[in-house]
């Protein structure tokens, strides 16, 4: 069901298929990950969080946003966080209610992002 978190749970899952370190553990199990497949769930993480980061302005579209950090978090990608989020000058998640693994993605998704002057934690 998409309404319950399953469906995000699953989500994050294929997002960290993009990982070689993830995707090699898995080969064991599934065989060999064609790299096409490894670079379509790139480019889909990227159009998901340019997405979302354009959406961020109500509660709704903040918590879609932190879903997609989550994403970047199971890549274990750092080129492609600087990709997709090193241009934000601004990051607002106020009045969100974080859990810590949620402060622990934000802390991994923000670290190579140099450009950010102004992260807005209000009420979090």
């Amino acid at each position: 069901s998409t309404t319950d978190g399953r469906f995000e749970v699953f989500l994050r899952f294929v997002a960290g298929l993009s990982s070689p370190r993830a995707a090699r553990v898995l080969e064991v199990f599934l065989g060999p990950f064609p790299n096409e497949t490894i670079c379509r769930v790139i480019d889909w993480v990227k159009e998901e969080v340019q997405r979302q980061s354009r959406n961020a302005g109500s509660a709704y579209g903040k918590r879609r946003l932190l879903n997609t950090m989550h994403y970047l978090f199971e890549s274990q990608n750092p080129a492609l966080v600087q990709q997709t989020l090193g241009s934000v000058e601004t990051l607002s998640l106020s009045g969100l209610g974080l859990t810590p693994i949620d402060c622990a993605v934000l802390s991994h998704v923000i670290r190579p992002c140099d450009r950010i002057k102004r992260l807005d934690l209000s009420d979090c």
